[in-house]
């Protein structure tokens, strides 16, 4: 009787853990929007061995990170070919959450001709 209780724990906690995981990383594919904005600042953010690029725009800070599923792989260059002063349109995904230190992340961009 109790190996059978074990089991069904375990078994419910484990598609918990896996349900859990499956919403964390679907986040930052979730919430497309596109949306101009002026570059402010931009900065790359150290932690252990991993960077992140951060990007300030119209007073809100954006990230630009890899998206496996997406097949996305050029944050560098994004971040790199983005220049403070100059306005953009940008195609974003994700969420804002301060409380973790979550950022919308920048996918897409092209630059605004002056007018």
């Amino acid at each position: 009787m109790i190996d059978n209780i074990k089991i069904v724990f375990g078994t419910i906690a484990g598609i918990v853990l896996i349900g859990l995981l499956v919403f964390v990383v679907s986040i930052g594919y979730q919430n497309e929007e596109t949306i101009e904005c002026t570059i402010e600042d931009k900065w790359v953010k150290r932690k252990d061995k991993s960077d992140m690029y951060l990007v300030q725009c119209d007073n809100e800070v954006y990230q630009i990170t890899d998206l496996l599923f997406k097949g996305k792989f050029n944050s560098s260059d994004i971040y790199a070919n983005l220049k403070v002063g100059n306005t953009y349109e940008i195609t974003t995904t994700g969420y804002r959450f301060e409380l973790l230190s979550m950022y919308k992340n920048i996918n897409e961009y092209e630059k605004v001709e002056d007018k």
